[in-house]
């Protein structure tokens, strides 16, 4: 028989935890100063997670170990936020990923911000060389892509290539720029974007998928994200579409996202029982 010129898509749902923490950086001395507890309390309780990821600056090798060790017990990828590795008296930046049972992978950061500059003295430096973003994970029959941009490389570097899930590990505390990509890539791709921010100074972790109006309704009634994103004259804004969370504080948020189905029909009515573009699992103040 000749290949369907449609064939409909098949729900394949994976589980996201994202976790919104304050910064472990210390300034004087410069350093990260890791909070062991509080991670291992957030591990506690994303046990069914397929992925999980958390902020820049919150990764130190005392946690090398506790994230390999749960990686492996657990079947998930950590995505560990960022770190600092020391070049003389210089640092990159990091981040780390864990996969079970396979050797962890750092993903450097290419451009620091000025901010970044300013509270290193200058310590912080770009990384010069070319940077692994995209791991492929092969499940059973299935390859699932998904890459890593540290913060402001997010911004900067070219994204032409598709991958089921963009991770962005950051420290950013004026997100209008991040939301106009994250819009415009989950938009492009049909994928989705998974931004983790530090808390600090009242910053948001923002995600990024192709929603409905019935998604956006009920996100809102769960505390995910706002009923509305408006211009200055109460016009909704493009954004307003893709932005499935949008969180502030310390709060670790979990879903169900459909790589299989990683987009929303403007109608919930369907005779093959799809899954939606995603389910909300858990949505918890540390």
């Amino acid at each position: 028989m000749a290949k369907l010129v449609y064939e409909e898509p098949e729900d394949y749902l994976v589980r996201v935890s994202i976790c919104s923490i304050l910064s472990f950086l210390s300034i004087n001395p410069f350093q990260i100063n890791v909070d062991v507890e509080k991670i291992q309390d957030i591990l506690v309780n994303s046990t069914e997670s397929n992925f999980i990821i958390f902020p820049e600056y919150t990764y130190s090798l005392v946690l090398e170990e506790i994230y390999q060790n749960f990686s492996n017990d657990n079947n998930c990828v950590i995505i560990g936020g960022s770190g600092l590795e020391q070049i003389g008296n210089k640092y990159y930046a990091y981040c780390p990923v864990f996969i079970p049972n396979s050797a962890s992978i750092k993903v450097y950061k290419k451009y620091i911000t000025a901010e970044e500059t300013v509270l290193s003295a200058g310590k912080i430096i770009g990384y010069e060389n070319d940077v692994q973003r995209e791991i492929v994970l092969t499940i059973g029959d299935r390859d699932l892509s998904f890459s890593i941009y540290v913060c402001y490389d997010f911004l900067v570097e070219n994204k032409d290539k598709r991958s089921d899930i963009i991770f962005v590990p950051q420290y950013e505390g004026s997100p209008e720029q991040f939301i106009n990509e994250g819009d415009r890539i989950s938009k492009g791709y049909r994928n989705f974007v998974i931004g983790c921010n530090n808390c600090n100074n009242n910053q948001r972790s923002i995600g990024f998928a192709i929603l409905n109006s019935s998604l956006i309704d009920s996100l809102h009634l769960q505390h995910y994200r706002n009923s509305e994103y408006n211009d200055m004259n109460a016009k909704h804004l493009n954004q307003h579409h893709t932005i499935f969370y949008d969180i502030n504080k310390e709060r670790l948020i979990s879903f169900d996202i459909n790589i299989g189905r990683p987009y929303s029909l403007p109608f919930n009515y369907n005779l093959g029982n799809l899954k939606p573009v995603l389910i909300p699992i858990n949505n918890q103040v540390l």
